[in-house]
């Protein structure tokens, strides 16, 4: 009997099932992630420019800032100066917290473009940065191999010898056999040694939180109104009095 495509038998009669894909999302969710880990400092810009891009800006940081006014920190590259009482800013003091004196918020529709932008450029130079010493440190493993002929299965980086004190082991791990001849017994022995690598990486020591210093209990400012006839004198040290030089210091210097 011929087969038709509407068939007598029973299992005609089953509608086949399509073969179902998996969505993109789980295929690409079960594949490894490729490419180098990110560094810490890549990590801290990303952070530092999704807080800019999606914070208010008006909260306060809940450490409480620092009022070093930059003396003992470097001085903030993003908000130097507090555009509402002036208090000078050190780097500890993040764009996205609002300041910590007055409360006044860096984040306006100009500035938080601004701050955006400058993450940005700061990103990429970090990330740039990176790349070239990763190639620059695989270029040096290779030219530390030498001519030496590679094993079958051996990465072109796997087996090149580093210098000591660079964070890195002093070689991989390798055995070996020693053949000895017992010259009484006319016995042959066969001993193994495996060489373990002692690593010179020292224990990497733990950041310790930079110091934040509290608003001072006085500040100091001029409580005297300015005098209109003396607009050069200093009002917050009244008493000071110029000293001319001495004769001596005018004659060695005319």
């Amino acid at each position: 009997m011929p087969w038709t495509s509407s068939g007598s038998l029973t299992s005609d009669r089953i509608p086949t099932r399509q073969p179902t894909t998996a969505p993109a999302k789980q295929q690409a969710k079960g594949k490894s992630q490729t490419g180098p880990p990110k560094s810490k400092a890549v990590s801290a810009l990303e952070t530092r420019l999704h807080s800019v891009e999606y914070t208010s800006g008006k909260e306060k940081d809940p450490k409480g800032g620092c009022f070093c006014l930059a003396r003992e920190h470097g001085l903030s590259t993003y908000v130097p100066l507090c555009y509402g009482c002036g208090l000078v800013l050190c780097n500890l003091n993040l764009p996205h917290y609002a300041c910590p004196h007055c409360g006044e918020s860096f984040l306006g529709s100009t500035r938080r473009s601004a701050l955006v932008a400058q993450i940005l450029e700061e990103l990429r130079r970090q990330v740039t940065k990176e790349e070239e010493e990763r190639n620059r440190a695989i270029e040096e493993a290779r030219k530390a191999e030498g001519a030496f002929p590679m094993l079958p299965g051996a990465s072109g980086t796997q087996g090149a010898r580093r210098p000591a004190g660079k964070g890195t082991a002093t070689g991989p791990q390798s055995s070996h056999k020693v053949l000895s001849l017992n010259s009484t017994t006319k016995k042959v022995t066969i001993s193994s040694y495996t060489n373990t690598p002692i690593s010179s990486r020292p224990p990497s020591p733990v950041p310790e939180e930079p110091r934040r210093f509290p608003p001072p209990r006085e500040i100091s400012y001029v409580k005297q109104p300015p005098d209109p006839e003396h607009s050069w004198k200093n009002m917050q040290f009244p008493d000071l009095q110029y000293i001319p030089p001495s004769e001596d210091l005018n004659t060695h210097s005319g």
